[in-house]
């Protein structure tokens, strides 16, 4: 019998999700057939055997990255010798290539992107270049630098390079994590508090109205396209992670044209990006049938509003079946 380690948790603003993500990717390892382990990487020498009645729990406090952790973890590792680790990490070390390389170094085999892709994908700016590269479209954008991150100078920059609404974004957080949509100068104090409570670079964003898609893409195939349908605003962390405030639609109403012409986006960002067994790209589709990509997630969420395993499901994967196609590539 295989055995497969589920890491998760973690030191990101992602936390909480992960350990989400991680609970139910290490119960669907275990009934997929599986000897499944789990690690919360901020306490890396507490090694979970799963079993039918796992449930981790652990109350939400503020953990810290210490070398002495990342030696544990990799001493446990090492101790451990699973076949394959499966990276429930959302954020932080698990998206930036952090976690991968360290696994590269020890010669652990792990599901999903290499660290290089997942460096990439992080990173918003970097992944919009390699857009261009392909020919996806792009609403535009620009970094802002430390000089542009004040309240008047943002607002100089909306007057006379972009107009209301416009989005302002974190780099490299995600589940929507610091992201703010500004519909007018009332909306700058707010957005500047939000930028200064995140250690992070930011962007601004021509704001592309439409429909919110998301596209699984599973070993290089293009999976059922998802529409997302918030209640009100847009698809942000708490429509992502609390039931009954978002709409999600699967199969996405789209004509055959649209889904071709999607799932040739998807798969050109899933080349160019060079992702690994699994990712999820979203996209924007505006009222005049343009798609628009955002962004690629190498880890996306798998808890149970995640939107991988709600895909999957639509053309014959339980969760189960989902961790082993994941794990073997068939």
């Amino acid at each position: 019998m295989k055995k497969i380690l589920t890491i998760a948790g973690g030191f990101s603003t992602e936390r909480e999700i992960s350990i989400k993500t991680g609970r139910a990717v290490a119960k669907g390892i275990y009934k997929a057939g599986y000897e499944s382990l789990f690690i919360d990487t901020a306490f890396p020498e507490s090694i979970i055997q799963v079993d039918d009645s796992f449930n981790y729990e652990i109350e939400m406090m503020t953990v810290s990255k210490t070398p002495e952790k990342t030696k544990a973890l990799i001493d446990t590792l090492k101790k451990l010798a699973p076949d394959k680790v499966f990276i429930g990490l959302h954020g932080g070390e698990g998206e930036n290539g952090e976690i991968q390389k360290m696994l590269d170094d020890i010669n652990v085999k792990y599901v999903g992107s290499g660290s290089v892709s997942s460096a990439i994908c992080m990173d918003k700016n970097e992944s919009k270049v390699f857009a261009l590269k392909v020919n996806v479209p792009l609403a535009n954008w620009k970094m802002l630098n430390n000089d542009e991150m004040y309240n008047d100078t943002i607002k100089e920059l909306i007057n006379s390079e972009y107009s209301y609404p416009v989005v302002i974004k974190a780099l490299a957080q995600g589940s929507s994590i610091g992201v703010s949509i500004l519909h007018s100068e009332e909306d700058i104090d707010h957005t500047i508090a939000m930028m200064n409570n995140i250690d992070d670079e930011f962007m601004i964003e021509e704001y592309i109205s439409g429909r919110e898609l998301s596209i699984p893409v599973i070993h290089n195939k293009a999976y059922p396209v998802i529409e997302l349908i918030p209640n009100e605003g847009f698809y942000d962390y708490e429509h992502k992670y609390n039931e009954g405030v978002t709409q999600h639609v699967c199969p996405a109403e789209l004509t055959e044209e649209q889904v071709e012409t999607i799932n040739s986006y998807a798969l050109k960002m899933n080349e160019i990006l060079d992702c690994k067994d699994y990712c999820r790209i979203d996209f924007i589709l505006d009222g005049k049938g343009e798609f628009y990509f955002l962004e690629a997630n190498t880890l996306p969420g798998m808890t149970e509003l995640s939107l991988v395993p709600e895909c999957a499901s639509k053309v014959g994967y339980s969760f189960p079946d989902l961790m082993r196609l994941l794990i073997e590539g068939k």
